[in-house]
């Protein structure tokens, strides 16, 4: 065990698990390198210790880069370029694990049809600002979709894998017939080890969260750590420079919306308003139907509006 004077491989690897997460086994590599990366030798001392399971945890914690192939124009903002760095100390591995096994594509949606935001779907050319029931609309990314044009209308991969049950329905079964919130969170966890892929499953990880954070202050760190996932895992699936949309009406695309918007309040609610704001353009622009009320965040978070100030607009 590590004492006050010395950290032996061993015990650093035993900390680096506890600290993110990931199987003590598959971090042997890592730590065994650590003289070599950084001039030290074991045992180390405490301060060693702690210096080196800082950059451990940031090149564990680094974005995979985002897919190069620029277009002139908007296109949706991949999320290694609004963050650098996961909540989450297995999220790289786990997207690295899919992508070695080849993600699955998004598809053409509708018969390849376009969404045109001048039809009669779209939200016309001037749209009232004025206040309703949910707050006050913003409209300056609509200009933005409405400039582009016709976009090709995508789905994403399936994201209930399989011929049974899908997994979250389970966990949602458990819960409401229980009312066991840490089965609830185990099982939806046992699914998201099992196949990542499982999108669903970890924004139901981060609604939880998010809903305990008033009572909990590492509930927020957590919920972010959960969309993110989600997140990251939806992308692999998007072409490069992608700049189609993802219409609410295509009910696969509907988990992907629901990690943007955890994702986006999540951050708000950590301070991050630029970061918020950024990933609910994502949202309005792969979804400008905006069928979960984005119009009515996006304004506030670009102006930095904080979120217990935005809660009483």
């Amino acid at each position: 065990m590590a004492t006050s004077e010395s950290v032996s491989e061993d015990d650093l690897r035993t900390m680096l698990a506890e600290r993110s997460g990931l199987d003590r086994d598959s971090l042997w590599y890592p730590v065994h390198e650590v003289p070599r990366a950084s001039g030290m030798s074991w045992p180390l001392t405490a301060e060693q210790a702690e210096e080196a399971l800082s950059d451990l945890l940031d090149r564990l914690r680094r974005v995979l880069p985002a897919p190069r192939q620029e277009r002139p124009g908007r296109r949706y903002v991949y999320l290694s370029e609004i963050t650098d760095r996961y909540q989450r100390g297995d999220t790289r591995r786990l997207l690295e694990r899919i992508q070695s096994r080849g993600a699955t594509p998004a598809s053409l949606a509708f018969g390849g049809e376009d969404y045109d935001p001048r039809s009669e779907r779209g939200w016309g050319a001037r749209p009232s600002t004025a206040f309703d029931h949910d707050g006050r609309p913003d409209w300056a990314w609509w200009r933005e979709v409405r400039e582009a044009g016709p976009r090709t209308l995508y789905k994403m991969p399936d994201p209930y894998l399989g011929e049974d049950e899908p997994p979250v329905d389970r966990a949602l079964d458990l819960r409401d017939r229980t009312g066991d919130t840490a089965a609830y969170r185990a099982a939806l966890s046992a699914a998201v080890r099992e196949d990542p892929r499982q999108i669903d499953c970890w924004v139901h990880l981060g609604s939880d969260a998010l809903d305990r954070a008033d009572a909990d202050d590492s509930a927020l760190p957590e919920a972010l750590g959960y969309y993110q996932t989600a997140v990251a895992v939806a992308e692999l699936s998007l072409p490069p420079a992608f700049t189609g949309v993802l219409a609410w009406g295509e009910l696969s695309n509907r988990p992907f919306h629901r990690a943007l918007q955890g994702l986006g309040l999540t951050w708000w609610q950590l301070g991050e308003t630029a970061k918020a704001a950024a990933v609910f353009g994502d949202s309005l622009w792969t979804n400008p139907d905006d069928n979960q009320g984005i119009r009515y965040l996006i304004g506030q978070a670009k102006a930095g509006v904080p979120w217990n100030q935005a809660q009483e607009n």
